[in-house]
């Protein structure tokens, strides 16, 4: 087929299923009568190969739509007359599709689900003699327990309901199990009687268990004469000798020592049934059914279990994480947990390959790798995660993850010291792999869960010491501040706006990093108000931080940082509201200065650890703020100072001076790209032609830029505008 590796379905059960329905012999099916004809189908499946992932964005390839041609080709069955390698045709067609439903249960409605479900516990009765049908119409009535009670149907829907009364129908003559749960809602929901003839119900009764057991597998002699004999007791102490003596072929793989008796792998057995029903969450439930099945070999659908693990893998590793390694959702905590549940699982493939084989496992390793490549280079310097999105992982750093992941951080030495990330908006800044560099991760986007919105934020951590954060205090309870307060972003009248939805990498993200300087900028847009956010590292000495907003009217701006305080106390920082700097005094640790450039109209406010600079302003506004991060024990101040810049009227350009350690850096910096732009308040006169210009002395670099010239030296004069260019 097809589906290749991803299915157990071989030519073979296409032939035997398609003879079987040749015969038009199966009870119940005739009912349906058929809107398309073969030649339709074949028309469809021709054009939409059916897609070994999950394709839920496509039309035809949505829950509903493959239930809906299940029904239909189930209806063909009944009534339609066709050659033998038409059968065949159809039937792999029809196959195709089982398998689809059987492997993504996940829709958006639960009626979506239900149709899908009842499609798929029909399919598996109509395909009865195949040895896969078992667990398809098991999954179905699963489904159909799980999904009938809130969907309700009324009696007028009644192709939402006959679909279900068929399914019961067919396994019911059958003879084949029908999961109790079922049995029990469709009566309740339904208001009717259905009694079945085969009940399957959890617990499995001891009895039970043995048929899920492939009792010719090696090492299972003994249980299959007893199982025979009819004496389960002994079969009970047969097969628990069989566990323990397989499980001291692992014994570094730890949890299987659980599953060393008879009760254990009875309880193992029936979680993996319910998994395969439901396999959520996606990526830990798909795990745990692979490593089932690689774990139990003697289960007797293991193969087919593994086959539904290796294609849900595929489909998860090409949709749930970008390019880039990180997964979509942007959590820290869905990022180390996904990488945990890869690493367990390849851990005990790697055990076990040399019996089975598991399709998407060179895929899985590759991904692996990539992911734990992008948290060792967004790690802070003292190792841990940074404090960004939601659900941060507590007590856990990189070499804590390394380490339960049994992988060698010395294979995967850091190559470079900035790293981006690209589709996951994450880009960090640091000036060493050393304990006490200077690091800051910036978020560009996309906004990655609901209602999390920090794009634009950013956390700093220099000199042994994280000096701005994120307020997490939300996740233990505390809903006193919005989901935007609690990031370092602006609000604009105490709030931030829905974005646009997000292009994926957001391709107005800039950065640029070189052994000097690194530079990120992003743009949160909204239906009334742009923001634009830059932040200009100097390596090693101090980071500038730029906004923009544009837009009309005059706006109240709250600039917001979270400042970090130290575990053993918290000193109050040090706040001059009327010029706009804010210094913390944590004693022999790192701290941070915090300084506006222009202090117009500007208040400054400190709530607990939440500093706020206050402006009423008239858009467009700009702010450019310094964030010098102090040694411990270090009393120096940077200052900072405003010049005029002479540019065309339509342009947005600002410029200041910022002194430090003896000497002064100069900054011109344009907001409506190119520009020609020039100032006569420093100790030289400065004309340059470009976007965003740092000068110190007669060292400089300059973004989008051609010409400069510094007093009477032309220190650049380029042909066309460079990216970026120093000297």
């Amino acid at each position: 087929m097809p589906l290749g590796g991803y299915t157990t379905v071989q030519p073979k059960h296409v032939e035997l299923l398609a003879s079987e329905l040749a015969k038009r012999k199966l009870p119940v099916i005739d009912h349906f009568e058929p809107i398309a004809d073969f030649e339709e189908l074949l028309t469809f499946a021709e054009s939409n190969p059916t897609p070994i992932e999950f394709a839920e964005q496509h039309p035809a390839w949505r829950l509903e739509s493959v239930a809906a041609r299940v029904i239909e080709a189930i209806a063909i069955a009944a009534h339609e007359t066709l050659d033998k390698a038409e059968w065949e045709t159809f039937t792999q067609i029809l196959l195709e599709h089982v398998e689809y439903l059987y492997t993504y249960p996940e829709a958006p409605t639960a009626r979506e689900k239900l149709a899908a479900g009842s499609a798929l516990a029909l399919a598996g009765s109509v395909c009865a003699m195949l040895p896969q049908s078992e667990l398809w119409h098991l999954t179905g009535f699963g489904r159909i327990a799980a999904n009938l009670a809130e969907v309700v149907p009324k009696s007028a829907d009644s192709h939402v309901i006959h679909p279900i009364e068929a399914a019961l129908t067919l396994a019911n003559k059958l003879n084949l199990p029908i999961l109790d749960p079922a049995i029990e809602c469709y009566n309740t929901v339904l208001n009717c009687n259905f009694t079945a003839n085969n009940r399957l119900k959890f617990p499995l009764s001891d009895k039970t268990f043995f048929h899920y057991l492939n009792l010719e597998f090696g090492g299972l002699e003994g249980v299959k004469y007893n199982v025979l004999a009819g004496n389960i007791a002994a079969a009970m102490s047969e097969y628990t000798i069989y566990r323990k003596e397989y499980s001291r072929n692992f014994k570094d793989i730890s949890h299987l020592e659980r599953t060393d008796t008879f009760s254990t792998a009875k309880v193992s057995l029936e979680c993996l049934l319910k998994l395969s029903i439901y396999p959520t969450p996606s990526i830990s439930a798909t795990t745990q059914i692979g490593i089932a099945a690689l774990l139990f070999p003697e289960f007797r659908r293991s193969d087919q279990l593994l086959k539904l693990a290796s294609r849900r893998y595929k489909w998860i590793v090409d949709t749930f994480f970008y390019p880039d390694g990180f997964h979509k959702d942007t959590s820290l905590h869905s990022q180390t947990e996904a990488i945990t549940d890869f690493a367990r699982f390849l851990h005990t493939y790697d055990r076990v390959k040399h019996s089975c084989h598991f399709e998407c496992a060179e895929d899985m390793k590759a991904l692996l790798e990539k992911q734990l490549e992008a948290c060792i280079y967004i790690s802070q310097p003292d190792l841990s995660f940074p404090p960004f999105g939601a659900n941060v992982p507590d007590n856990l750093d990189v070499v804590e993850l390394c380490n339960i992941n049994n992988f060698n951080q010395r294979d995967s030495e850091p190559q470079t010291l900035p790293y981006a990330l690209p589709y996951t908006g994450y880009y960090v800044m640091r000036d060493s792999w050393e304990s006490d560099a200077q690091y800051l991760l910036f978020d560009s986007g996309p906004l990655g869960k609901p209602g999390y919105e920090d794009k634009l934020s950013f956390v700093l951590y220099a000199h042994g010491r994280q000096l701005i954060t994120h307020d997490h205090g939300n996740r233990y309870g505390d809903s006193s501040r919005t989901v935007s307060e609690r990031h370092n972003v602006i609000l604009i009248d105490g709030k931030r706006q829905p974005t646009e939805p997000a292009i994926v990498p957001d391709p107005d993200t800039r950065w640029i990093t070189t052994y000097v300087f690194d530079f990120v900028e992003g743009w949160y847009k909204t239906s009334d108000y742009q923001h634009k956010r830059s932040i200009f590292h100097v390596k090693g000495e101090y980071f500038i931080l730029h906004d923009v907003v544009l837009g009309v009217g005059e706006h109240l701006l709250e600039q917001v940082f979270h400042l970090n305080t130290c575990r053993e106390q918290f000193t109050t920082p040090y706040i001059v509201p009327d010029i706009g700097q804010a210094l913390t005094r944590e004693p022999g640790h790192s701290n941070i200065f915090i300084g506006a450039v222009d202090a117009t109209n500007l208040h400054v406010k400190l709530n607990g650890n939440r500093l706020t600079y206050h402006f009423q302003r008239e858009l467009p506004v700009v702010l450019n703020i310094i964030l010098f991060p102090m040694k411990p024990n270090m009393e120096q101040r940077p200052t900072t100072n405003a010049v005029s810049v002479n540019a065309d009227p339509d342009v947005l350009a600002t410029g200041f001076t910022v002194q430090s350690n003896g000497v002064t850096d100069t900054y011109l910096i344009s907001d409506d790209g190119f520009a020609a732009m020039s100032t006569s308040e420093t100790d030289e006169n400065i004309e340059f032609e470009g976007e965003y210009l740092f000068l110190r002395g007669y060292k400089f670099v300059m973004l989008n830029a051609r010409y400069l010239k510094v007093g009477t030296k032309i220190l650049a004069e380029l042909d066309e505008p460079c990216d970026h260019y120093m000297n």
